[in-house]
């Protein structure tokens, strides 16, 4: 029996992290390890009872049959804070002087949909998108909002769900040797009853023009060789089997084998190497998406899948504009935003990626019609919007709706978080109603409230 410490880690966690240290294997490093312990302890008081792996998945008998997947990758942009959809792509011209956008309108290649005069090269490429709007919740605070659309479920104190990303590698697993799931460059995506193993790779960088782009955990430390390496790592095999029978079907501990297998993998895979190495791209291509933040993350996002990355998340900030919306809006979000997400779609086409990358971008909500003494919007779970393309999404579409104000959906049917997280695992071909066993041997099914939205693919 080992017994804890006083920060609750076990005598073979210590062992381990001070292996890991010595490899210079810092995606399995102490940092990992507490993010690791934080979410095993969450996990089990949510969920009581003995802590075993998660039981393989099964379908649920009366949910539908599993479907061919039509993509392979997912690129999930999160405009964090929620952006202003009155002054972006739900603008109302005819709404009440106190509420209406002072953003003029532009034509896009949607159809009839004009959209906000600073979103001009993504209204040239909108025909390449359907565009979701009345997206619509009952979350006006942004961690449960967040939650509900990083899962597909209304949060609940009973139970963990597991974000898109973990779900998506638990079901697909990729090549060894590149991380399933990497957020650029940090995300609250959980892995939730699925367990540490399906946590998120973090880059907690992007890269900048003109620099080398290194992330932790890809790079030899000086003076280590692969060979050597490949020796330590059978001295860690060697602990691990002496140590083991103690902890056997401890999920934090194999959630640690695994970010520590994968670790050496990457480090010694150049596949891996060159799926971070964004200098490799042509000039042509890195142009396109401009030097700025949110730009380079999604040229490093476009790299990603195309190297074999199964779930790519990317977090934008700021959308939270509380405060001088229309100034923050016109002058920091929108440029990088609208020239970033139509490189992002032109890129995936010449490459030959976009039929298999589905790309998802969008908040956690709306913001309010009404207009605050700071003049900002604030937070309108109510009404938002996602943009989706590639991955079997059928072009050129507009869902959806919302009133004539843009209070609220209108009378078509209304688009939950749930239903976006549904269609997000339908074209991965993963069946939304699939049941999964908690570690506590709790059934829980995948996305219960949600469906496919009727239309949204071809």
């Amino acid at each position: 029996m080992t017994s804890p410490n006083c920060d609750g880690r076990t005598r073979r966690d210590t062992v381990r992290v001070g292996v890991l240290s010595a490899l210079g294997l810092t995606l399995a490093d102490a940092l990992r390890l507490a993010e690791a312990t934080e979410q095993s302890r969450g996990s089990k008081r949510v969920v009581p009872g003995p802590a075993r792996p998660p039981a393989a998945p099964r379908a649920d008998a009366h949910g539908p049959k599993p479907v061919a997947p039509a993509a392979d990758a997912v690129i999930f942009i999160h405009l964090n804070g929620g952006p202003a959809h009155l002054d972006t792509l739900d603008m109302k011209p005819d709404a009440p002087a106190d509420e209406r956008s002072p953003f003029a309108l532009i034509p896009s290649k949607l159809q009839g949909l004009p959209v906000c005069e600073h979103l001009p090269k993504l209204a040239h490429v909108l025909d390449r998108f359907t565009l979701l709007r009345g997206m619509s919740h009952s979350a006006g605070a942004h961690p449960q909002a967040n939650e509900w659309l990083y899962t597909g479920n209304r949060p609940s104190p009973a139970v963990r769900y597991p974000a898109l990303g973990s779900v998506a590698v638990h079901e697909r697993p990729g090549a060894a040797d590149v991380p399933g799931f990497v957020a650029v460059p940090t995300t609250e995506m959980q892995p939730g009853y699925l367990g540490v193993a399906y946590a998120p790779f973090k880059t907690n960088a992007v890269p900048r023009p003109g620099q080398k782009f290194g992330v932790r955990g890809l790079v030899l430390p000086n003076g280590v060789s692969a060979d050597r390496i490949r020796q330590r790592d059978r001295l860690l095999r060697d602990l691990d089997t002496r140590l083991r029978a103690a902890d056997a079907g401890n999920p934090l501990l194999e959630g640690l084998d695994r970010f520590g297998q994968q670790a050496q993998a990457m480090l010694l895979s150049p596949r891996a190497q060159a799926a971070f190495d964004v200098e490799k791209e042509a000039p042509s291509v890195a142009q396109q998406f401009g030097a700025d933040p949110f730009g380079q993350s999604l040229l490093l996002a476009s790299r990603l899948v195309e190297h074999g990355v199964r779930f790519v998340t990317v977090n934008s900030g700021g959308w939270d504009t509380h405060l001088d919306n229309f100034s923050g809006l016109k002058d920091k979000l929108l440029p990088p935003f609208d020239a970033g997400i139509a490189a992002l779609v032109q890129v995936l086409a010449d490459k030959g990626l976009l039929a298999r990358t589905l790309v998802v971008a969008g908040g956690e909500f709306g913001r309010t019609p009404s207009v605050n003494k700071n003049a900002g919007r604030d937070h309108w779970p109510r009404a938002g919007w996602m943009l989706l393309a590639g991955g079997g999404v059928r072009a050129g579409q507009l869902i959806g709706g919302t009133d004539r104000k843009g209070h609220g959906p209108d009378d078509s049917t209304s688009i939950t978080p749930d239903d976006i997280a549904a269609s997000v695992f339908h074209a991965l071909g993963i069946d939304p109603r699939r049941e999964f066993a908690t570690a506590s041997g709790r059934p829980v099914t995948l996305v219960p409230e949600g469906k496919v939205i009727a239309g949204l693919f071809g």
